[in-house]
């Protein structure tokens, strides 16, 4: 790559890091928690602030809005620059976060956007700080005038705790937005490749309410005890790729039951089981589906339903995948100072409905190393902020040497 180009696009992000730090800040200080139930909440403020920002940054920006299941209206915000013929690339953001849960658990106000030795903390801060590195990352691009083929769009979705749905997966299904790349939120210190996948399922078992008399709670607890049984083998499964570990299974919410003395006549209970890459979804489910089955019917009498509530499909590279991230590896290994490993994520990303699709897709941002402990939504989430400003350097770089036209 041309170093003076280089220099020209390190000279505006030094000139927009105080603007970004304040950008960031204000995103933490607006609430966006989505529900329990998966569903978004309110995202109409998180949703004008980010759209703000990014007309002060001097872009065009399109309003998608959609209503998922009836429920508040979220919008999704889209931003194209061409600059000329070329691949699309698209970098992939969203703003919602976790529920905050017990305040007491942490040591700063969580909306505070408090800054302590160079760390800023707040929930939300890792998400929410790729809008920031994206947005400044293609404006200090844009702003180099450099010679480039292709366009970058930016994707600003607001339900990525709602699994991308009403936000990529929506985007994409609509074909609003069709990029030839995907670049979505991720570590510093890493580039995703894979991630895993989520089934959950819903179990209900009642009685038949004939002359054999079941008890529902007990079938289900047998059923449990059976999951949990299973759950136990899993530390023997690890998946091939780096990073992301043994499955998981979680029984998440049990319901049944309205006094201590009588036994429920409907027992319901939700668990949610993590897919490896190099797992079969399908064969997952059947496995689990067939257990359940098999457990309940050990109990007389007792009807057991089986529904689906959500299937996400692991992210997996795919032809294409290597293009982009070979060239985010060199220049962030060189920004960084040392080597920074391709891996999996041991979570689920909404970046994934782009590869699900056939789109080359790969995670990048500014998030901490994983061995930090430092996740999004938990007690005390913080960023490092010299994090944020390398991270936007090497976004910036990798879209100037990805975009560089062949001599």
């Amino acid at each position: 790559m041309d170093k003076n180009l280089q220099s020209k696009i390190r000279e505006n992000l030094v000139a927009r890091r105080a603007n970004q730090f304040q950008w960031l800040a204000d995103l933490v200080k607006t609430p966006s928690e989505s529900q329990f139930a998966g569903e978004p909440g309110d995202m109409t403020a998180i949703a004008e602030l980010t759209a703000e920002a990014l007309h002060t940054l001097e872009f065009g920006v399109e309003r998608h809005a959609v209503s998922p299941n009836g429920s508040a209206e979220i919008t999704n915000l889209v931003v194209r620059h061409e600059f000329a013929a070329g691949p699309v690339v698209a970098l992939v953001a969203h703003g919602d976060t976790r529920p905050c849960g017990n305040r007491t658990h942490w040591r700063v106000d969580p909306f505070g956007a408090e800054i302590r030795n160079g760390v800023f903390y707040g929930l939300g801060a890792l998400a929410k700080a790729d809008l920031t590195v994206y947005a400044c990352a293609l404006a200090a691009l844009r702003d180099a005038r450099p010679d480039l083929s292709g366009t970058v769009e930016l994707h600003f979705t607001f339900d990525g705790e709602a699994d991308g749905l009403w936000g990529s997966k929506w985007l994409l299904d609509n074909t609003i937005v069709n990029p030839d790349y995907a670049l979505g939120s991720g570590n510093a210190y890493a580039i995703g490749t894979s991630s895993t996948g989520d089934l959950q399922l819903r179990v209900e078992i009642e009685s038949m309410g004939s002359e054999v008399s079941a008890d529902p709670m007990e079938a289900a607890s047998t059923v449990m005890d059976a999951l949990y049984a299973l759950r136990r083998t899993y530390s023997g499964i690890r998946s091939e790729i780096p990073g992301i570990g043994s499955p998981s299974l979680v029984i998440g919410q049990i319901e049944g039951g309205y006094r201590p003395d009588t036994a429920p006549v409907r027992v319901v209970f939700t668990l949610d089981r993590r897919l490896l890459p190099d797992e079969d979804p399908a064969a997952v489910e059947q496995q689990l589906t067939a257990l359940i089955a098999e457990e309940a019917s050990q109990t007389q009498g007792a009807i057991c339903r089986i529904n689906r509530i959500k299937l996400s499909r692991p992210m997996k590279p795919g032809p294409g995948t290597d293009n982009l991230a070979g060239v985010l590896e060199r220049r962030s290994s060189a920004v960084m100072g040392a080597p920074v490993p391709v891996y999996g994520v041991p979570y689920g990303a909404a970046t994934r409905h782009y590869a699900a699709v056939g789109i080359p897709s790969v995670l990048y941002g500014a998030g901490p190393d994983t061995a930090s402990g430092v996740s999004p939504g938990g007690a005390n989430e913080c960023l490092v902020l010299d994090d944020l400003r390398k991270a936007t350097e090497v976004v910036a770089l990798t879209l100037a040497e990805f975009m560089t036209p062949a001599g």
